[in-house]
């Protein structure tokens, strides 16, 4: 009588040695599902992994359904290196598959319970001898659909085409980035554009150097489906800056320079490094700027700030166009920073005197006489 404890764990070992023996040597290589015919080797190693998420599976670990897995989540696979790191990327997985599963169910029990209250408004309506007013019935408003506000959001980037001052994105960065955090420069370049969708005068964005077959570039079009449309409002270039815009008007905006940007001139074309630097810190933006022979300036961030000890400095790629968005409208740095969260910032000395001092108002003794 064999023992399923047992053989689970006697088929991980050999599972594991088998996916150490081929990882041994590899130095992170490209592998994809396209040249699967092509190279024995990775067809091998790929039927290795689904049975290692089958056996997980059994075990009763937190692994996704292999049959629901993309192209993508086994080519990163076939890159992890120890069996750690492919457990958690499991993990990792299952929680958007249980999410999806969520949101599903949710989604189907607010449709049928929308369908019992419209059958029992029917219902009602039958039962009345004049007309029902109200939503869904007869009204005198106009309904204004989602497209149509799309419409005319795409309508206003169209004319800041045409008028508005430039902003460049510049996209290089993905190489010094691992793919969580280029995934999530990806999501924040999405932020950026919605930011300056919704503005009132946005500014004329454009993405340069950029990369669609890589993550940050999939993350993009993921987000952003219409990206590639020909008549959707968005400046994707994979030319860099220096060859789409007069150098002498380029501004690259670095937190390393020594040049403090003390106001938005809207005649310059301000640069935004696209890098999320939570392990590189190394002055890569002020090194480009540098060797390209490019103006710099930082944002007054220490002048009206006062950070909290251990908090980092650096600021998303979002919050950097609201910054800039404000400052074009106001030209009031105390305004433009409030975008910065409060987390990041310690309560300023005269605040926190004012406080005290209505707090001990508050509780002053008053003896009635």
């Amino acid at each position: 009588m064999y023992n399923l404890a047992s053989v689970s764990s006697c088929s991980a070992r050999i599972l594991s040695s088998a996916l150490s023996r081929f990882t041994i040597g590899v130095n992170r290589r490209a592998c994809s599902l396209q040249n699967v015919a092509d190279d024995p080797e990775t067809e091998r190693m790929l039927k290795v992994l689904r049975l290692e998420v089958d056996v997980f599976r059994q075990e009763g670990r937190k692994a996704p359904d292999p049959e629901l897995l993309k192209e993508e989540h086994w080519n990163h696979l076939l890159t992890l290196k120890t069996k750690n790191s492919r457990q958690k990327y499991y993990a990792y997985l299952w929680q958007i598959q249980m999410k999806r599963e969520s949101a599903k169910k949710k989604h189907e029990t607010a449709k049928a319970e929308t369908l019992v209250r419209r059958a029992e408004k029917l219902e009602i309506a039958k039962t009345e001898e004049h007309i029902v007013y109200g939503l869904n019935w007869t009204t005198m408003f106009l309904r204004i659909y989602d497209s149509t506000i799309n419409l005319w959001l795409n309508n206003r980037l169209t004319r800041a085409m045409q008028f508005a001052p430039k902003v460049v994105i510049d996209c290089s960065y993905e190489e010094y980035m691992s793919r969580s955090e280029a995934s999530n420069c990806g999501k924040q370049l999405m932020l950026a554009f919605a930011e300056n969708r919704l503005a009132t005068e946005p500014f004329d964005l454009h993405f340069c150097s950029v990369d669609l077959n890589a993550v940050g570039g999939n993350t993009l079009k993921k987000f952003i489906p219409t990206l590639l449309d020909p008549d959707f409002p968005i400046n994707v270039h994979t030319e860099s800056h220096l060859d789409l815009f007069p150098k002498e008007r380029l501004v690259y905006l670095t937190p390393h320079c020594r040049q403090e940007l003390t106001a938005y001139n809207p005649d310059d074309i301000y640069i935004i490094g696209a890098m999320v630097d939570k392990k590189n810190t190394d002055p890569l933006s002020l090194a480009k700027a540098k060797r390209q022979g490019l103006r710099m300036a930082k944002l007054p961030l220490d002048r009206y700030l006062q950070w909290t000890a251990g908090s980092g400095k650096s600021l998303t790629i979002n919050q950097m166009i609201s910054i800039l968005l404000i400052q074009k409208e106001t030209s009031n740095w105390q305004k433009s920073l409030e975008v910065v969260p409060r987390r990041k910032l310690t309560v300023y000395p005269e605040k926190k005197r004012d406080w005290l001092e209505n707090r001990m108002e508050t509780f002053k003794y008053r003896p009635r006489y």
